[in-house]
């Protein structure tokens, strides 16, 4: 995880020093977190067929909200496009985590609106005790989202990314995905 920390800064540093398109922010918003367990008793294989109370599958979602705070950047390439990526801490009930989204947008004419999607990467920053050998800390999702830009400094995004991988590294354990919705303001300098 440093390493790819270490990578990101590295590669916005270049970007900056090479490119008069390059401009920092600073954002923060709201968090909307949704996590859906499952459980298909068939598959986890700790009771025995024959019992009758664990037959089928078994869900739960539950949701809860936060805030995030971030500092990142924004390439703005020829034409509508533009890259941008950030490094947010993120906060819910009590839970701690980093967000890294990366996200190429296209601008919507020269009406400020923009489409924004990619990649984002979550690193879970709880100690989890002994569950910590079975947790996959650095969770990966694909991010979808809208934006705003009010002018060339002051945004507004929104951004709902899917996790992809699964939250427990072995087969034998319940599945859980939890989905992220951000809605926030930037500032670009």
């Amino acid at each position: 995880m440093k390493h790819f920390i270490l990578f990101l800064v590295l590669s916005i540093s270049v970007l900056s020093g090479s490119a008069q398109e390059f401009k920092w922010d600073v954002n923060a918003g709201y968090l909307h977190v949704t996590s859906r367990l499952s459980v298909d008793y068939s598959e986890i294989n700790i009771y025995t067929p024959d019992d009758p109370f664990l037959i089928g599958e078994f869900t739960s979602t539950e949701t809860a909200n936060g805030y995030y705070l971030g500092l990142g950047g924004q390439y703005r390439l020829e034409g509508a496009m533009a890259i941008s990526g950030s490094l947010n801490y993120a906060r819910y009930t009590e839970s701690n985590f980093l967000q890294i989204p990366l996200a190429l947008h296209y601008y919507i004419a020269e009406s400020g609106f923009n489409i924004l999607a990619g990649p984002q990467f979550t690193y879970n920053l709880e100690d989890l005790g002994p569950f910590n050998d079975d947790i996959n800390k650095l969770n990966i999702g694909a991010g979808a989202g809208l934006g705003y830009d009010f002018t060339k400094s002051l945004f507004l995004e929104a951004r709902y990314t899917f996790q992809l991988n699964r939250y427990f590294k072995s087969d034998n354990t319940p599945e859980i995905r939890t989905n992220y919705l951000n809605i926030g303001l930037g500032y670009r300098f």
